[in-house]
């Protein structure tokens, strides 16, 4: 299996993703700040009448704008990894191989969770550092570490969240309608109405988040077994 990961790693220069998520980083730190500053001192922003203020911090801002971003990243790795790959049937040269389309299949999926994880570990850590930096100079700037269990969580449920747009890609064999279909998710899970942060921010509903990703993926993924190629 890791020789497969490693053959589909060298299939796909990572260095301009690597130098994306450095740009996109900078500006979820700069939109995260710039918002925080619109805040009040004490962090509320108004709701509608007869509601509580919505506590919202720097690094809650800067969290919910990461796993957001990285969702859609993932649906573009979906793309280059497996939706191009049926396209333009190139993907047949793979399944010559004496190996399974499981195995084949498995290792681009193991591959794009484990680049979407640490795409998320350094992110929040760069988030975590320059937020804790700017709260040092800026007194509109809020840090706190938050819970690192529940943050943990809405992790690894957004990476698996971010696999079912590969369902709606190896329907419409589409890599605009892959990363669009990230957006319609990123859009739901960012709901504010059970969280500030969003609904992907609640453990629970982070859990169930996750579950849905797993089935569509694993309903796709039989689907890029069974499928015949010559369609």
């Amino acid at each position: 299996m890791w020789n497969l990961i490693r053959m589909e790693i060298k299939k796909v220069p990572l260095k301009p993703h690597i130098a994306g998520l450095l740009i996109a980083n900078f500006i979820i730190f700069l939109l995260s700040v710039f918002t925080s500053s619109l805040l009040t001192a004490s962090g509320n922003i108004s709701t509608l009448p007869g509601f509580d203020p919505v506590q919202l911090d720097t690094v809650t801002l800067a969290a919910m704008l990461v796993r957001a971003t990285l969702i859609v990243w993932e649906a573009v790795l979906i793309s280059v990894f497996v939706i191009e790959e049926y396209r333009n049937k190139t993907i047949g040269l793979l399944f010559t191989y004496p190996i399974s389309r499981t195995k084949l299949i498995t290792a681009k999926l193991i591959l794009i969770c484990y680049i979407s994880f640490t795409f998320h570990v350094l992110s929040n850590i760069f988030q975590y550092a320059t937020i804790f930096l700017a709260a040092k100079c800026f007194d509109f700037v809020t840090f706190s570490f938050g819970n690192i269990l529940a943050q943990a969580v809405t992790t690894i449920s957004a990476i698996l969240l971010g696999l079912l747009p590969l369902y709606v890609g190896m329907i419409k064999k589409s890599t605009i309608a892959t990363v669009v279909s990230s957006i319609v998710i990123v859009a739901i899970a960012s709901n504010s109405q059970g969280s500030s942060a969003g609904l992907l921010s609640i453990p629970v509903a982070a859990i169930i988040f996750g579950i849905i990703g797993i089935i569509y993926s694993a309903v796709a993924m039989r689907k890029m077994i069974l499928s015949d190629l010559s369609n």
